[in-house]
């Protein structure tokens, strides 16, 4: 072979070496680029899915709020809190969170509520939409149609009872709450869908009034252990509760769920005045194999969620606002006795003292009194009384009703705790 063809045969062979080279290190830099690419979706998927999770989390820090609660976001002022105030829930609420400033979002459908993100619009996640009612926010009662009507109704809301088996069910308990949220991040987004309620109480009642020790009863009183309904009118007593029947099913009357008027742990009951007591299986029950049960028995849980709860408790004195809606606590264990003159409120009220109250005091929910619980009022409760009592006579009376009621306890105690996630899936529904 001469030395020009041997130098065309090297030419070739660099020719073949540099485009093999090239091809090489193009289909590298494609492959770097496609892992590139994918990387980046999958770091965007993962982040919509955080997205998402950070909007859920506005919504049950608005489901807590108290109602109202008025902030400025965006140069705007709304109302932040989200519930069903209605009595009983409306099985068609539905609430929509738009993420724009006060008065930019979509109007509502009829029966629902818009309303927009707290976030702050300089940094905003994009877990919802501007103007699309079905990638905003979507806060809904859980719902079966029991019937087969395909119409909401009362009935068929689900509702969470930690003391039943299985919890969810149509007839005690908080409303199951599905949360509806789309994340986005770049050009992914995700759907999921989260069920939450409020914390579960398994409350254990054993009486209209429960007392540790005897009970002097003097005036115009009346106390009814019937399951007596949220809705009682107020200030109704005996016979006006048309509960005197055991478990009749009467107007104000559940029919089910009935307990004892008053109950002691072994003590006597000394009724003087013009007493009326009813209940069910009897209206008075001083057996001495009678329990007394403390808070935490009373309301289903352990110690350490009670000190969780009385640790947040929205007030720590009484008449500090009319009506005193939540969760109540004041320690005065020890100390002087807690004075309330024509008091109104709701939730429990948790006294570790004694309690005086007077004039005109309405309450709906529980009351735990550690101390003595005193009246020279008109007092009237619609729920249930527990007092321990610190004297041979834990509780006296002047013109006081108290009736037992169920949902009053479920509903006004419950409106007041944390909500807790108990089912989460993701849908690709969009």
């Amino acid at each position: 072979m001469t030395a020009a063809n041997e130098r065309g045969t090297g030419l070739v062979l660099a020719i073949l070496t540099i485009v093999a080279l090239f091809a090489i290190g193009s289909t590298l830099a494609f492959l770097t680029r496609t892992e590139v690419n994918i990387s980046k979706h999958q770091t965007q998927y993962a982040q919509a899915l955080y997205v998402a999770e950070a909007g859920v989390e506005e919504v049950l820090y608005r489901m807590q709020l108290a109602d109202p609660t008025t902030l400025t976001v965006n140069g705007g002022t709304i109302n932040a809190a989200i519930r069903d105030s209605t009595v009983p829930y409306d099985p068609d609420w539905r609430v929509r969170i738009f993420l724009c400033a006060p008065g930019e979002e979509p109007a509502p459908s009829t029966g629902e509520v818009n309303t927009v993100t707290i976030q702050d619009a300089a940094s905003w996640l994009e877990y919802s939409s501007p103007d699309d009612p079905d990638q905003a926010i979507i806060i809904e009662h859980k719902w079966r149609d029991l019937d087969g009507d395909g119409l909401r109704e009362a009935g068929e809301i689900v509702l969470y009872d930690g003391s039943r088996y299985p919890p969810e069910n149509f007839s005690s308990g908080s409303p199951v709450e599905v949360i509806t949220v789309t994340g986005h991040a770049g050009t992914a987004q995700r759907r999921i869908v989260v069920e939450a309620t409020r914390y579960p109480l398994s409350v254990n009642a054993r009486a209209g009034l429960l007392c540790d020790r005897g009970v002097d009863i003097r005036g115009n009183v009346t106390i009814c252990g019937h399951n007596h309904r949220i809705d009682t009118p107020e200030y109704t007593s005996l016979p006006g509760c048309m509960a005197w029947e055991l478990c009749s099913g009467r107007t104000n009357d559940l029919g089910a769920g009935c307990l004892i008027g008053v109950m002691t742990t072994g003590d006597i009951i000394d009724k003087r005045g013009s007493t009326d007591l009813a209940g069910y299986p009897s209206p008075e029950d001083t057996s001495s194999s009678n329990q007394f049960l403390t808070l935490a028995e009373t309301l289903g849980i352990s110690d350490e969620e009670l000190a969780d709860i009385l640790a947040h408790a929205d007030y720590t004195d009484v008449g500090v606002t009319s009506p005193q809606d939540g969760i109540t606590y004041v320690d005065n264990a020890g100390g002087p006795d807690v004075m309330w003159n024509n008091g109104e409120g709701s939730g429990l009220l948790y006294i570790t003292g004694s309690l005086k109250a007077a004039g005109n005091f309405v309450w709906r929910g529980l009351v735990y009194i550690e101390g003595d619980f005193k009246m020279t009022g008109t007092v009237w409760v619609l729920g249930a009384v527990v007092v321990k009592g610190v004297s041979d006579w834990a509780f006296t009376g002047g013109n006081p009703a108290i009736l037992y009621s169920s949902e009053a306890i479920s509903y006004y105690l419950t409106q007041h705790l944390d909500y807790i996630k108990i089912g989460w899936k993701e849908t690709t529904g969009l």
